[in-house]
């Protein structure tokens, strides 16, 4: 019987960055954060959020591989920038954060919408029966 060579075994490829996927799935949020930077401490945005990054907009000045820390309770995670567009900015996480911290950060994103939306309908309500 023929013996099978050892031939090397070469790695699967990365096909989620080869079609341009992120490695973790980004939640959509709308709450604001804080930025601390050497330079001082700036509000921020969150637009987005996975395990291993954000998008935020901010007037913070960030530049592509400027460090700090980003804070949105119940996060506080050290990043780098990776991209800016205007006010927007891309940040990398240094350490990927537990899942179970940003599905809190989701729940407290759903939790301040459904009571804007509930104050936003008792507004409407108000308006609507004359009462001021």
């Amino acid at each position: 019987m023929a013996s099978v060579p050892n031939l090397p075994v070469a790695s699967a490829p990365d096909l989620a960055g080869m079609l341009g996927r992120r490695r973790s799935e980004r939640l959509t949020v709308c709450l604001p954060g804080k930025l601390m930077l050497l330079d001082g401490e700036f509000d921020c945005a969150l637009e987005d959020i996975s395990q291993t990054g954000a998008r935020i907009i901010s007037n913070a000045p960030l530049a592509m591989g400027r460090r700090g820390i980003l804070s949105c309770s119940p996060l506080e995670a050290v990043f780098a920038v990776v991209w800016t567009r205007g006010h927007y900015a891309g940040l990398e996480f240094e350490e990927e954060e537990p899942l179970g911290t940003i599905r809190l950060v989701r729940w407290h994103n759903d939790r301040d919408r459904q009571r804007h939306d509930a104050a936003l309908r008792d507004m409407v309500q108000k308006w609507g029966s004359g009462a001021r």
